[in-house]
């Protein structure tokens, strides 16, 4: 593969979801109590949850192995739940290895907060503030509403292109485009932002928490966003800070919750439970720095993160993914290899080292050692239709038509456009398997 093709495999593809037929269009707002336009139900938003977060929290380095910590989030982010317009959907919080600061939700409830970002929080309030925001857009279906102007925009390009009948609009409209964890995770508008603000904190605050904690939280992200714009560009694309947000929840703490700013913002015990989190701080850091580097193709100075990270500790999972990541972009595969096999001791559990072994093994002209890999992922991590794609095109490396061909149409059956779609679709064409 030449070297472009073969960057492309180092990202993780989450699996792409059909969502089934909703054509009525008509669902209930939790949070105003009307009826609103719809065509994600709330059965739709629990499945593509259960179908689409635990790519991304794979992705994410997996879930932090410190299950006091991970215990205790679960606890704060239940309390939370319970005051919530839904607290019959199923949540769910973990703590992710993730060294970027960020924190997001599936539609279903599935929530993730990252390492570097609970070792920049200070008190429980500020964490009780975070899960409130990120509940808030659950409770207010903000995920459902832009899975639906997605399918509207699907339809409507369809319908200008006069490529479609009616019939086929409706299909189209009923989810045959398909939905990513890329697009669900996406920006928020304004609107979405100040909603799920204002909701978080009267649920925070109903559980019992300091409203001063949203204050405090959104200072940090604000300081930190000044000192280190890098450090936070993932969470402000897809959570879009800005003064009138910080100014509406001090207005809204100053007012509504004036009576409550006297309780306890939970410093002690929240510095209790992340004690050896926080000891990793200057490890989680270097390897945030790391990871900007990589993403930024800026491999030299990814390598001397990386080599300071060693110096402090060389038994980190997300280290040697890291460092996988930096010598596929650098050619190095079989460092890569030598990477995520010391990744897969420290976690074995965890998929996504299988996932870039395979990509790998391909690259240095090993087929069978990589359809081994992607077997294995997607035993561990079913539903990502990239891997039927990659088992396809090791088999065809390997000569064998056949067990290729079974592949490139699974996979075309999810995925229909993009390079990959493309070259499975020509290659069952050139092969006889369509006319």
């Amino acid at each position: 593969m030449e070297r472009r093709d073969f960057l492309w495999f180092t990202g993780l593809a989450a699996g792409a979801v059909v969502v089934p037929p909703a054509l009525s269009g008509c669902a209930y707002d939790p949070v105003t109590g009307e009826s609103v336009f719809s065509l994600v139900s709330e059965e739709q938003e629990i499945e593509i949850d259960r179908q689409q977060s635990p790519h991304q929290f794979s992705a994410d380095y997996g879930a932090n192995d410190d299950t006091r910590l991970n215990r205790y989030v679960s606890q704060v982010g239940a309390a939370i739940t319970r005051t919530s317009h839904r607290p019959q959907m199923p949540y769910s919080f973990r703590v992710l290895d993730a060294n970027h600061v960020n924190a997001y939700t599936f539609p279903g409830g599935s929530m993730a907060v990252t390492r570097g970002i609970l070792v920049e929080l200070d008190s429980e309030a500020e964490l009780a503030a975070l899960l409130g925001h990120e509940i808030g857009h659950v409770n207010a279906r903000h995920s459902a509403e832009r899975a639906t102007k997605g399918l509207l925009a699907q339809a409507a390009v369809g319908l200008a292109a006069g490529a479609v009948s009616n019939e086929n609009a409706q299909s189209l409209v009923a989810g045959v485009g398909a939905i990513s964890a890329t697009a669900l995770l996406a920006k928020y508008s304004r609107n979405n932002e100040r909603e799920a603000d204002r909701l978080g904190l009267d649920y925070a605050v109903a559980a019992g928490a300091n409203p001063k904690g949203m204050i405090e939280l959104m200072a940090m992200l604000n300081t930190l966003h000044d000192a280190q714009p890098g450090a936070l560009q993932i969470m402000f694309s897809s959570h879009p800070m800005s003064a009138e947000r910080v100014a509406n929840a001090r207005e809204q703490v100053q007012t509504v919750y004036q009576n409550q700013q006297g309780r306890d913002l939970g410093r002690e015990r929240y510095m209790d439970y992340t004690a050896a989190l926080r000891k990793e701080r200057t490890l989680i850091k270097t390897l945030a720095n790391a990871d900007l580097a990589v993403s930024a193709g800026e491999f030299q100075q990814a390598d001397q993160a990386l080599d300071q990270a060693r110096r402090i500790r060389d038994d980190d999972y997300a280290l040697w993914i890291i460092s996988a990541k930096s010598n596929m972009g650098q050619g190095r595969s079989r460092s890569a290899v030598a990477d995520l096999q010391k990744a897969q001791t420290l976690k074995p559990t965890e998929a996504l080292p299988l996932y870039m072994l395979g990509a790998n093994y391909l690259d240095v002209g090993e087929p069978d050692a990589a359809l081994s890999a992607y077997r294995q992922y997607q035993l561990k991590l079913p539903g990502n239709p990239m891997v039927d794609f990659f088992i396809g095109y090791s088999y065809e490396q390997m000569g064998q038509q056949p067990p290729a061909a079974e592949a490139y149409r699974t996979f075309l059956q999810q995925v229909q456009q993009g390079e990959q779609a493309e070259h499975a679709y020509r290659q069952l064409l050139a092969w006889g398997y369509l006319s």
